[in-house]
């Protein structure tokens, strides 16, 4: 057990490592907004209409000690009969409304039925563990018939507010040049992510008009990132065959929560849109996320619109140095903390198999040195960490070139090949359909 001036010491080491990694470091005086992370409250389980919807399902939480009325917070869709739903809010006494929304206006209407719920507040880690049909857990169930009485009346405004800030989230326009990308906020989203995300700037943005005769490309950052990361993708991406959609998080949360976001959002535009296909290209941390998200929608036997999946320089064994990350009194981001080798999320990461239509590119930087990575590296990850066997059995192409943590993103070779591989990859889910 280590004496406690080698304990600050080791997590002044693990604090420096997070702050290269994320490229800035304001962690003693996002202290607070940690500890507030760490009592959030999230709400999962499995809702469902008595019988065939006949519109999407709408799942409300709301805070009941309020005044004069009860506060909607939190808005999900599941656009079907069954599925599963996603909720958060920070610490408070809430409540759920589930309602069938026939007329698919996203408010509740008189005659729509529907059911008032106590949901039962879950830690975040229970986004690694989402309930199954036969664990009972907040299992929502909407009867058919005449709603019944005493449902919580929200007055059409209250929905529209949690709508629009869905449809921003979820798909509005955006320009890789804007504010809401730069240093300060990303900086915000890795040490304040309780302010960045309720601000709105979080979300799956097009950076133009959807068409539906380009598949979506969906760039997902690393940790202290941005969509900015991706700019030289972006300038190079073959705009006659994908269209770019850009997610952005705040990379401070746990890496459980933003596959949350993540799924929920491509979940809500292929509702929209009902894009047959799409590639995820991911960097980094960004890795963990969208395989996360993945996993959320196979364990709810839904298909999952991708047939490709790039992943860039993923820590898939973890961070040696976030291994310290809970060494002393002052908090570090959940998203650090699920980086630790050996952490119940990437414990349980890889459980969920992919499938096989799913193809799956794994590229790595090995031009990098540090000294807080341990044997041959990138700069910032092993290469022990970035190779692991398992994932190397199962993909079907691996790359590697002479680039660090982050040039690699700017790496004409990296670009060059990821287009070809995005190419090809395209032309056989083409020939299969």
């Amino acid at each position: 057990m280590p004496d406690a001036k080698a304990s600050l010491r080791v997590r002044w080491l693990a604090m420096l490592a997070l702050c290269t990694l994320a490229a800035g470091c304001s962690l003693l005086q996002a202290d607070r907004q940690m500890r507030r992370l760490d009592n959030s409250m999230y709400f999962t389980g499995i809702v469902q209409t008595e019988n065939e919807a006949r519109g999407p399902i709408v799942v409300v939480l709301y805070e009941v000690d309020t005044t004069p009325t009860p506060r909607p917070v939190f808005l999900d869709v599941v656009p079907r009969s069954r599925g599963v739903y996603h909720l958060a809010g920070a610490p408070a006494r809430y409540r759920i409304l589930a309602f069938e929304d026939i007329d698919g206006d996203m408010t509740r209407q008189p005659g729509e039925p529907g059911v008032d719920y106590e949901g039962t507040a879950l830690g975040i880690d229970a986004v690694n563990d989402p309930p199954t049909a036969s664990s009972g857990l907040d299992h929502i169930r909407i009867p058919s018939g005449a709603p019944a009485a005493g449902l919580p009346v929200f007055p059409p405004e209250t929905y529209a507010a949690l709508v629009q800030r869905r449809r921003q989230e979820f798909g509005s326009a955006a320009s890789i040049s804007e504010e809401r990308f730069s240093p300060p906020l990303i900086r915000e989203g890795m040490f304040q992510p309780f302010r960045f995300l309720e601000e709105g700037r979080s979300g799956l943005f097009m950076l133009e008009p959807y068409d539906p005769q380009r598949v979506p490309v969906i760039l997902v950052h690393g940790i202290g990132g941005s969509p900015r990361d991706w700019e030289h993708v972006i300038e190079k991406l073959d705009r006659t065959r994908f269209q770019p959609w850009v997610f952005y998080y705040p990379s401070g949360f746990s890496i459980g929560l933003s596959a949350m976001m993540l799924n929920n959002a491509v979940d809500e535009l292929q509702f929209r849109h009902g894009f047959p296909t799409s590639i995820v290209v991911a960097h980094s941390m960004g890795g963990l996320v969208a395989r996360g998200a993945l996993n959320i929608i196979l364990r709810e036997g839904r298909e999952p619109p991708v047939h490709h999946v790039i992943t860039i320089s993923t820590p898939w064994l973890g961070q040696e140095s976030a291994r310290w990350a809970d060494v002393g009194p002052t908090r570090v981001p959940a998203s650090w903390l699920d980086m630790a080798p050996g952490s119940q999320y990437l414990s349980e990461l890889t459980v969920v198999r992919r499938p096989p239509d799913i193809r799956y590119t794994l590229f790595f930087g090995y031009g990098g040195r540090s000294s807080f990575a341990s044997g041959n590296n990138d700069g910032v990850v092993s290469m022990r960490s970035m190779l692991p066997p398992e994932l190397q059995s199962r993909a079907n192409f691996i790359f590697g070139f002479d680039e660090d943590h982050s040039s690699i993103l700017a790496s004409d070779a990296m670009i060059d090949k990821l287009q070809m591989r995005m190419k090809v990859e395209l032309g056989h889910w083409s020939e299969s359909r």
